[in-house]
């Protein structure tokens, strides 16, 4: 049976969504790129997915005491928030902050899994049930 463009398309888009996974992965791993999340579930999400580099919520902290431990431990900062209004903001917040302090934070990868996803889950903690399910396609 033939595949259709759409779904030919639709199975590239979820190739680069698992290599963008992997990378960050790799980079997190090596201990080069710090992953900030808002709460424990998407940290737990994460880990699920095979991330085992340095990851730190954000919820429950000053936001002020997050920003000065993240900029004297780390130069590059994925932040993971939600894709909502709310996570909007606060990325955009975070993002302000870290770079009037010189950390370089990574908008690319945060782009590629918003686009891909954005329609299908809100959130970090569905990427965990959206790639066992693109998995199993």
């Amino acid at each position: 049976m033939r595949r259709s463009r759409k779904y030919l398309r639709e199975e590239k888009t979820y190739e680069n969504l698992i290599t963008t996974l992997e990378e960050i992965s790799s980079e997190n791993s090596s201990g080069k790129l710090l992953i900030l999340v808002e709460g424990k579930n998407d940290l737990i999400a994460l880990r699920k997915l095979g991330f085992n580099g340095p990851i730190k919520t954000i919820k429950g902290r000053k936001l002020s005491d997050l920003i000065d431990e993240v900029y004297l431990e780390y130069k590059r900062v994925l932040v993971l928030s939600d894709w909502d209004n709310e996570g909007e903001r606060l990325y955009k917040e975070i993002r302000y902050l870290l770079e009037s302090y010189g950390v370089r934070v990574e908008d690319k990868y945060r782009r590629i899994i918003k686009s891909i996803t954005k329609r299908e889950i809100k959130d970090v903690e569905g990427l965990l049930s959206f790639v066992k399910h693109i998995n199993l396609k």
